[in-house]
């Protein structure tokens, strides 16, 4: 009688041991997937506020540009952007559409917008002119290190200045009065326009620092990344200008005149009188207006590319081929159909208009030439790494 109360307390005690036992599991169990989400969101959270930001978007001589800089230049030129249209809006608002000259005025400023619009609706083609900047601005900076240009810290300071609206006053140079005119009895007095008051150096400070805790807070943009923006738009006009001074000054130009006619058979029928008559005659004509469908021009002296800018490069070769004091034949250009007389060839100095499309286009073609040396630039996966506010706008568009 003693053994059965034995055998069924260890039955029950059995039973509570399996169930302690599952209850265990069970939160084994939980825990574990609860570490394991905890294990995940934390992963992710390191990808995206570390790892991912630090992937190279391009590279410029083995030295990445990554996604942190890439985004914060992109919020920074789109937040740029939408203030400069609308101060844009505020400018149109406040003229008067009944003047002609102002509403011409605003017709420009509607499509300065447009312009900007077309920008900030296309995130992939802002992106792709953010990047395409970041990228030059290390290109110019290698290059400018390598001829020893440098920007010193004050000349930043005094661009940044500029920008806001502070102009630090200069010291004028002691002299005598410039004498004034005293006006004569009933001599009209013009009333002086009214002059903004400078800015202080104290109203910039303030400015400024206003400017650098929105960027900062709104943007992620620090002074550091604006004052290295500057530097990088300074040493590009320095290095213009040490590429403007290796551009040669002379150059073999020609002196032509050209007759340009609207159709081949009147093209023609000038040639045969400029061969019977002179190519003077002809073009006092045609350049006094008694010839219909034809214009006379006398371009002066033109170095390489003058003409064929205008005419096309087929033409320009014929003209610099063509001997001095004659006359070509009948040369066909998307324009028209022309006679040219070469009259004189030497080299010269070049026009300042000339010489600073060279000055400009010698910088160019190196700039272009870096940016297309694939042992120089190379891309990655940019286009996923804009800023995902500015695709999730451009979605719901």
């Amino acid at each position: 009688m003693a053994r059965k109360p034995t055998s069924i307390n260890r039955r029950a005690l059995s039973r509570a041991e399996r169930e302690a036992r599952i209850q265990r599991w069970i939160l084994l169990a939980t825990g574990g997937v609860v570490a394991l989400v905890i294990l995940i969101l934390a992963g992710g959270f390191f990808y995206e506020r570390v790892i991912w930001p630090d992937q190279p978007v391009a590279e410029v001589d083995g030295q990445p540009i990554r996604t942190r800089e890439f985004q914060k230049r992109f919020r920074f030129v789109e937040d740029s952007l939408r203030r400069q249209a609308a101060i844009l809006e505020q400018e149109i608002a406040a003229l008067d559409p009944k003047d002609p000259a102002q509403a011409t005025i605003a017709s420009l400023y509607r499509q300065q917008i447009n312009q900007i619009n077309l920008q900030l609706d296309d995130p992939i083609l802002l992106g792709r002119a953010v990047l395409q900047q970041l990228i030059d601005e290390r290109l110019i900076r290698a290059e400018a290190e390598r001829r020893g240009i440098r920007i010193p810290a004050e000349a930043i300071d005094r661009e940044i200045e500029r920008r806001f609206g502070f102009i630090r006053e200069t010291p004028t140079p002691a002299g005598s009065p410039t004498p004034t005119a005293t006006p004569g009895p009933g001599t009209p007095v013009p009333t002086p326009f009214p002059t903004p008051a400078p800015m202080s150096e104290a109203s910039f400070r303030a400015l400024y620092a206003a400017q650098l805790k929105r960027w900062e807070g709104e943007l992620g943009f620090t002074e550091t990344d604006y004052r290295a923006m500057i530097e990088a738009e300074l040493l590009e006009q320095q290095l213009r200008e040490a590429f403007a001074r290796e551009v040669p000054t002379h150059e073999e130009q020609v002196d032509v005149r050209m007759i340009t006619a609207e159709t081949p058979d009147l093209a023609s029928e000038l040639y045969r009188r400029v061969q019977t008559e002179g190519f003077e005659k002809v073009f006092e004509e045609v350049q006094a207006g008694r010839v219909v469908s034809a214009t006379a021009l006398n371009m002066g002296w033109t170095p390489v590319g003058g003409l064929g800018s205008l005419y096309g490069t087929e033409l320009e070769k014929i003209v610099f081929a063509t001997p001095v004091l004659s006359t070509t034949s009948v040369i066909t250009s998307p324009v028209g159909y022309h006679i040219v007389f070469v009259a004189g060839r030497e080299d010269r100095e070049l026009s300042s208009y000339y010489l600073q499309a060279r000055q400009q286009q010698a910088f160019e073609d190196w700039l272009q030439k870096q940016r297309t040396d694939p042992n120089r630039v190379r891309y990655f996966d940019w286009q996923n790494r804009l800023p995902r506010t500015a695709l999730a706008r451009s979605a719901q568009r």
